[in-house]
């Protein structure tokens, strides 16, 4: 077994990305000194991961990069995402040269980022890189992909194909993000190149085993209990075809979980109750907002739920803002789904 695994060839990723786009990137990162990447409000690990692989990539080349998103990242992440606590939600120190804003193709995605530090970032360019099916692009170059399982997918396909290196920081980062937007390669979104980009990462010095079991199979005693609260609630309908459960603020406070922390992998769950085909988290995190997941199985598409509340997503997994109470919120996207599983 030793003599086949030394004789291996290493991994060689394709080109992929469109070479007028890809170069022009490179283009932008080149006259850069100073650097700003972006993660979208309450940031996912890919938004996380594929921002800080990209940092420590571009890091290697020279350049000053800030990693800065509107909401604090879960300490779940923390554990598999090297450079975690170098994230930031404010921004300050000399102006930047370049924005590139990842995981999202909508400025609004990015919160207040850009108008609270409208001095800091005036009349800079914006790279924008993201997978999402509802994306139409916020940069002055803009690297989309639907096809892509998730933003760290399609950003190490950029960085191979312009030869920037990825060391095992990065590798680590860039990895996690694929694996939690594919749920460990689970995901009819993942391809064959989806795992040749995850072998090749791994190659790099990323291990699976780092996101999946604190992702996955570990979790801390308030997650765990809120988990229980929230699946206290849960509630089904059309034939168990549609599923959901709300958690509210006073479950946060039962669990001692800030609101808006410690939800990881609830949406999952529900899709996971057999016979779900639509499932929906509501998490209400303030009398007039409620923050939803949605995710599908079968032939249905969670943005075709998503989009009709300003949200997005992909078809496996989407999500929304509803600016009203729980209750309201509940009518309308379920109504929704309703509508959707009638068809």
């Amino acid at each position: 077994m030793r003599a086949m695994r030394e004789t291996v060839t290493p991994i060689v990723l394709p080109h992929v990305i469109d070479p007028t786009l890809a170069t022009a990137a490179r283009r932008l990162v080149d006259d850069a000194r100073r650097i700003v990447i972006f993660g979208h409000q309450h940031p996912d690990a890919d938004a996380l991961g594929s921002a800080l692989g990209l940092a420590w990539a571009l890091g290697a080349l020279g350049k000053e990069c800030v990693v800065a998103v509107p909401d604090p990242p879960d300490a779940v992440y923390a554990s598999f995402l090297p450079g975690l606590d170098s994230v930031v939600t404010a921004l300050e120190g000399d102006p930047f040269d370049l924005v590139i804003a990842l995981d999202a193709g909508a400025l609004s995605r990015y919160g207040d980022l850009t108008t609270r530090y409208a001095s800091l970032l005036a009349d800079v360019p914006i790279l924008n890189i993201d997978h999402h099916l509802t994306t139409t692009g916020c940069g002055v170059v803009n690297i989309i992909d639907p096809r892509a399982a998730a933003t760290a997918e399609l950003l190490t396909l950029w960085l191979t194909q312009e030869q920037i290196p990825i060391d095992e920081n990065a590798a680590k980062c860039l990895l996690a993000g694929i694996i939690t937007d594919t749920r460990s390669f689970e995901f009819d979104s993942t391809t064959p190149l989806t795992m040749l980009v995850g072998a090749y990462l791994m190659e790099r010095g990323a291990r699976p085993v780092e996101v999946v079991k604190p992702m996955y199979r570990m979790k801390k005693y308030p997650s765990a209990k809120l988990f229980g609260l929230a699946i206290s609630s849960l509630q089904s309908a059309i034939a168990g075809h549609l599923v959901w459960a709300a958690i509210t603020p006073a479950m946060w406070e039962a669990a001692a979980l800030p609101v808006g922390t410690g939800d990881e992998g609830i949406p999952s769950y529900l899709i996971d109750i057999e016979g779900a085909e639509i499932a929906i988290c509501f998490r209400q995190t303030s009398l007039d907002e409620v923050r939803i997941s949605v995710r599908t199985a079968g032939k249905y598409d969670a943005t075709v739920i998503t989009t009709q509340f300003g949200g997005g997503g992909h078809a496996r997994a989407g999500g929304c803002r509803y600016q009203g109470t729980l209750a309201e919120a509940e009518a309308a996207l379920l109504g929704a789904a309703r509508a959707y599983l009638a068809e």
